[in-house]
């Protein structure tokens, strides 16, 4: 089988891109040949670990003459927003799966909290997207915001339509894009993976007072009430963050303000291997977004590490956090019950340590890297099969 995979980025910047350079891997293992189109604006310099798993990386210049040249049997769609990328992707005789990796087609802000209240939204986008201000987003050029156009994301969204299949994380997600006039038939959950670690350390290294936090410095992602949780903590702890994002100065100055500098290490973004460290080294991984997470592969990533996870039960994360047997669920944006579960979890040593092998059985079980290669092989396979019947 040879697949066009699609995705603007071609360097691991995020989990949509490290998502593309694993799974090509795993691919290939079976016999697969890949080829990564991305777009040249977003990456003018691709990185060599990003096109390892391919057999050739291209930058996306006549996307429909490119596609007719390579003849792939199935194209593999991730992030991709230009225009007329898109219409040559609808106007394609290949197959077209395509993977939701977020909610850009199904937000006008791209992210499902409530622009005034910060509250988790899980509503279909429409007309109830305006009270909140759900049409202003922000914008990397003056004046700094811009207005999200209801009719264009329609617009998009009803292009994709057209595509063969569909790949989500989460039955969450699968409701999600079903409310949003997507066929059902044709959504596949497959959820995420995580790599498995080079070697796992005995439970007694871990460090009893250490959280973790790892992901985008985000409002969305939540650090803002895990650090306003700290300081309402019985239990002594420190908190290693590793991650960044727009909300980082505003973030490291609520460290100052409440009085946190000695108990918080920024950490930035960290190689795979020490990555996995720090997962071996905590207590658990605090996970308190705000927003509804397609999948949430941070605490797939921790279940992987036998570790505890306390997290918001919001979107996909649901679906692999079973309270009181892999971690703790608490109500987002709520200091004092977060900060409860962290005093709960710290203080019994042999509920977290039952915890983690539970996280481990369940990785193992059900979110190993196999797991999701094979089923994701049958759906391109069928989808290869069948052709545009949907076109």
């Amino acid at each position: 089988m040879k697949i066009a995979w699609i995705n603007e980025l071609a360097h691991p910047a995020g989990g949509a891109e490290r998502y593309v350079r694993d799974t090509a891997r795993e691919l290939a293992d079976q016999g697969v040949r890949s080829v990564l189109f991305y777009d040249v604006k977003a990456t003018p310099d691709p990185s060599p670990s990003m096109l390892a798993p391919f057999e050739g990386g291209f930058p996306i210049v006549d996307l429909g003459r490119q596609l007719r040249e390579l003849a792939p049997d199935v194209v593999y769609v991730h992030r991709l927003h230009e225009n007329k990328a898109l219409r040559a992707l609808a106007a394609s005789p290949f197959p077209v799966v395509r993977f939701f990796h977020d909610h850009r087609l199904f937000c006008l802000r791209e992210h499902k909290y409530t622009a005034l209240s910060k509250t988790p939204c899980c509503r279909a986008v429409g007309a109830g997207c305006y009270p909140c201000l759900g049409f202003v987003r922000r914008s990397e050029t003056w004046p700094g915001v811009e207005l999200a156009s209801l009719r264009r994301l329609r617009a998009e969204q009803e292009q994709a339509r057209h595509h063969t299949a569909f790949i989500v994380g989460s039955r969450y997600m699968a409701n999600h894009v079903v409310a949003h006039g997507f066929e059902r038939s044709r959504i596949h959950v497959i959820p995420l993976y995580a790599s498995v670690p080079p070697r796992l350390r005995v439970h007694g290294q871990r460090q009893e007072d250490l959280l973790l936090f790892i992901g985008q410095l985000t409002t969305g992602k939540g650090l803002d009430v895990l650090l306003q949780a700290l300081p309402r903590t019985v239990r002594p702890c420190r908190l290693i963050v590793v991650g960044r994002g727009r909300q980082e100065v505003k973030l490291r100055a609520l460290v100052q303000a409440l009085g946190l500098a000695e108990r918080v290490a920024f950490m930035g973004w960290l190689d795979p291997e020490a990555l996995s460290a720090h997962y071996q080294q905590a207590s658990c991984l605090v996970f308190p977004t705000r927003a509804p997470e397609t999948s949430g592969l941070v605490g797939i990533e921790a279940m992987a590490h036998g570790t505890p996870v306390i997290a918001s039960p919001l979107g996909g994360i649901e679906e692999w956090l079973s309270h009181g047997r892999t971690g703790l669920s608490v109500p987002p944006n709520d200091p004092a019950a977060l900060a409860a579960a962290i005093d709960q979890l710290l203080g019994d040593p042999s509920l977290r340590s039952q915890m983690g092998l539970n996280a481990l059985q369940t990785f193992e079980e059900r979110f190993r890297p196999e797991h999701h290669a094979d089923r994701l092989l049958t759906v391109l396979e069928a989808a290869a099969g069948a052709g545009r019947l949907f076109g």
